[in-house]
């Protein structure tokens, strides 16, 4: 009998008693949607395996994280401290995916019961395949030209292998890496320089990590000139002996440092024969010196000439005049 009272009363008006419901309903998530804010924020996306998978294709590197709730539950989780990520320990397999996004939060924020995260994509499609390693060439990378007067000799690479270790395919695909460019510009000395592998890619990555170290021999340029009708000298000879050499000029070519070369010009005297060691006639064959900067050399021209040796003739002497003919003379002078 009670309980049928008390339920009529509850009806009773029951039209007002509904709306005053709604009402306070409403007041209530209107007074709870004034005290809550949302805050978005961007963060990396990080792909987390340890079960010899890895992403074997591009995607998508930041996701957007929105955080709902109070003001104060808000302003206390920092964007640093939130991290996205793939796992793909679940994977067994080669294949594409969709992959979730998890998110890691600190433990302040976990601890907040009114709190609402969300991100954005929630999954992400990737293809995966298994890991695995192997041995490339290194390729050094030179950039510029060196200092005029000077070239490349050499160009090595330590070591001239590296291992490298990523999706299957990748690897099996990569026949060699470049390093790092290494500039010569304007360089007359060798020189040294330790750089890493370049353009590895998200996907591989070098085993060791150390640095290579490329090695750039420069020296001079060697430049060839040639000169003609460079005059034959011919000192020392003998007294009252003439010089008849076969050829009176030569032709040579010079080799040497091209900045020494560019500034070089023969002598007129730097084909020289001594002639000191002949004391006969004949014809002998005799050693050519050139005299030429020690920085250069003469890798073309005669190293022998052929000479005549002969003696000179000896100036004509007075005709004899005799005793008879001689006072004649002198009687006609005296005439």
């Amino acid at each position: 009998m009670k309980i049928s009272e008390n339920f009529n009363k509850l009806l009773d008006n029951w039209p007002v008693k509904a709306v005053c419901l709604l009402i306070a309903l409403f007041v209530y998530i209107f007074y709870n949607l004034s005290i809550q804010e949302s805050r978005s924020f961007t963060v990396p996306l990080e792909v987390r395996s340890q079960n010899g998978i890895s992403p074997a294709s591009n995607h998508l590197k930041k996701v957007r994280i929105t955080l709902k709730g109070k003001t104060e539950e808000i302003a206390s989780v920092r964007e640093n401290e939130v991290t996205a990520y793939l796992d793909l320990n679940h994977l067994a397999k080669d294949g594409t995916y969709k992959v979730p996004v998890s998110i890691d939060l600190p433990k302040s924020a976990l601890m907040l019961d009114t709190l609402e995260v969300s991100v954005a994509p929630q999954n992400v499609s990737l293809k995966v395949e298994e890991s695995i390693s192997g041995w490339v060439k290194v390729n050094p990378l030179i950039s510029g030209t060196p200092a005029h007067g000077y070239e490349i000799k050499s160009i090595n690479v330590y070591p001239d292998e590296i291992e490298i270790y990523g999706p299957r395919s990748l690897v099996e695909n990569c026949t060699r890496i470049q390093t790092q460019v290494v500039s010569v510009k304007n360089a007359s000395t060798s020189l040294e320089k330790a750089v890493i592998p370049e353009n590895l890619g998200a996907f591989l990555k070098h085993v060791s990590g150390e640095k290579l170290r490329v090695e750039v021999e420069i020296g001079p340029v060697i430049s060839e000139k040639s000169f003609d009708n460079i005059p034959l000298i011919f000192v020392n000879p003998a007294q009252d002996f003439e010089v008849i050499p076969a050829i009176s000029s030569v032709k040579i070519t010079v080799s040497g440092n091209l900045l020494e070369m560019e500034k070089f010009t023969p002598e007129k005297d730097c084909a020289k024969i001594d002639c000191s060691s002949i004391t006969e006639e004949g014809d002998f064959e005799l050693p050519v010196k050139y005299s030429i900067p020690d920085s250069l050399s003469v890798i073309d021209g005669p190293a022998t000439v052929k000479v005549m040796m002969k003696k000179s003739k000896p100036a004509d002497l007075p005709e004899e005049v005799s005793p008879g003919k001689a006072e004649h003379q002198a009687g006609e002078t005296g005439r």
